[in-house]
């Protein structure tokens, strides 16, 4: 049953590439919060990180957006005051891109050092449910509503935000969540990300007393 993008949902407002009303669902949140990730690079211009990866500037992009994940200290504190489980899994298309290589497996790393569950799936391992379902980009709250994201396929900026509140639909893109994750693996423990950077100095870098 194709679910993407949705058909029963509110506009939400975009200002700078951002959903308006993030944290507001964000700090309502009780139980989950869960990001499916799908664009193989997305347009953030603007952002001194993504410049500098796009200049090539790798060392300095990844030292950026390191600083800027770890700089969101109202929502990771919020969920570490309230217990709120955050997911985000990445379905990842082969061979990476640079901007997974060079840039958002930095983000991941620092989102991970502040408790998110980072996991990394294969597209063509899933490829019979995106093609079912047409699947793209949503963030799952509470398994109560999803935002489902609508990009720009080409540019990679995003130009739709979708809420949806409709209980089977939302029970749907559920479904969808919970299959992603049973399928996909920890960033630290997968082959996409270790193969990406050389097992030996993942290895070292997690190693007792590093």
């Amino acid at each position: 049953m194709a679910l993407y993008p949705p058909t029963k949902y509110r506009r939400l407002s975009i200002t700078a590439g951002g959903v308006d009303d993030f944290m507001k669902f964000f700090t309502g949140l009780r139980t989950s919060w869960v990001k499916i990730e799908f664009l193989q690079e997305y347009d953030e211009s603007g952002f001194a990180g993504y410049d500098a990866f796009k200049n090539g500037n790798y060392d300095e992009a990844a030292t950026l957006v390191r600083e800027m994940v770890m700089g969101q200290r109202e929502l990771y504190g919020y969920a570490a005051e309230h217990k709120i489980s955050m997911t985000r899994i990445r379905v990842c298309e082969l061979p990476l891109s640079p901007y997974l290589k060079h840039y958002e497996f930095a983000a991941y790393l620092a989102d991970i050092e502040c408790g998110e569950d980072i996991r990394l799936v294969r597209a063509a391992d899933v490829s019979r449910l995106l093609d079912d379902t047409g699947m793209s980009d949503f963030v799952l709250f509470d398994h109560r509503r999803v935002i489902a994201l609508i990009y720009d396929l080409h540019t990679g900026s995003l130009r739709e935000a979708r809420l949806v509140e409709d209980t089977e639909l939302v029970r749907a893109y559920s479904a969808v969540a919970d299959e992603l994750t049973r399928v996909s693996v920890p960033m630290l423990q997968s082959s996409i990300y270790l193969d990406s950077v050389g097992r030996s100095f993942e290895t070292a870098r997690c190693s007792p007393g590093q």
